[in-house]
């Protein structure tokens, strides 16, 4: 039985090397490169790690993905991100689940956060989990899009080794990610003609913050913490907000006042 790791990547030279490094026990590696424009095919070539183009940019990862697994050969995909760590626990993990003969279809993986120099542990972002090692035969993405995950046509579990993620280099490098994301987030609002309410772009984001932040905890992860929910909570009211205004510019007025605390509102009669 062997595993196949994918990586998907658009200009991640300073991530690349490190997220290779910690592959190395898959039997096969194979990255999808999404036109980067640095050193990124460079350094995975001088790595002898594959390297297939898939041109066209969508803003987020799962349409390289879909295609990559197309091309892979093992029993066992891996699935990880360039700005991502295999640890060593769960590099251990996957080999012994590989040859497992009770192993289940697919498998759960913790993940855990690096965001503005901490590891957050709180907020519910801890753990993140995440369905990344699965039989090639079993999985599939059923939606392609952003954050969509895979699903697995059969039983999962869970791991208890983790996968290291660091996110975001700095605030600048989170807004640039934020405008591409809130934009995709709000086409998909759109393609599914589901039009904003008050709720969505007043509470909506306001729930997500004192659920995070309070509930869950968030503040005892400090000022790293209290950045990351209130971004979050942006996240939420920019991406309705677009909604919003792409039936503003098709000539359709949504109301806001009159709908607060309409959590829903669907297709047009």
């Amino acid at each position: 039985m062997t595993i196949s790791a994918i990586v998907h990547t658009l200009n991640e030279e300073t991530n690349i090397r490190a997220c290779l490094d910690t592959l190395r026990f898959a039997d096969e590696i194979v990255v999808v490169d999404n036109e980067s424009t640095d050193r990124t095919v460079e350094l995975v070539e001088k790595a002898g790690v594959r390297v297939l183009t898939y041109q066209g940019r969508y803003g987020c990862p799962e349409p390289a993905r879909v295609y990559g697994l197309t091309q892979l050969h093992g029993d066992w995909v891996f699935i990880l991100d360039a700005d991502e760590r295999v640890t060593p626990e769960l590099q251990d993990e996957l080999l012994r689940l590989k040859i497992e003969p009770n192993a289940r279809d697919g498998y759960w993986i913790p993940i855990r956060n690096y965001h503005f120099g901490r590891w957050l542990k709180h907020g519910g972002l801890y753990p993140d989990w995440h369905l990344r090692f699965f039989r090639r035969a079993k999985g599939a993405y059923p939606e392609v899009g952003l954050h969509r995950g895979i699903r697995v046509n059969g039983t999962s579990g869970r791991v208890k080794g983790e996968i290291l993620h660091y996110s975001y280099r700095d605030i600048n490098h989170y807004f640039e990610k934020f405008n591409i994301y809130t934009t995709l987030e709000a086409e998909r609002i759109v393609r599914q003609e589901r039009r904003p309410t008050g709720y969505d772009l007043v509470l909506k984001p306001v729930h997500r913050f004192i659920k995070a932040y309070g509930f869950h905890a968030g503040f005892r992860d400090g000022l790293a913490g209290l950045l990351f929910h209130l971004f979050s909570s942006a996240y939420v009211f920019v991406s309705e907000a677009k909604a919003w205004d792409e039936y503003r510019k098709q000539g359709e007025t949504l109301p806001v006042l009159k709908t607060l605390f309409k959590r829903k509102r669907g297709k047009r009669n």
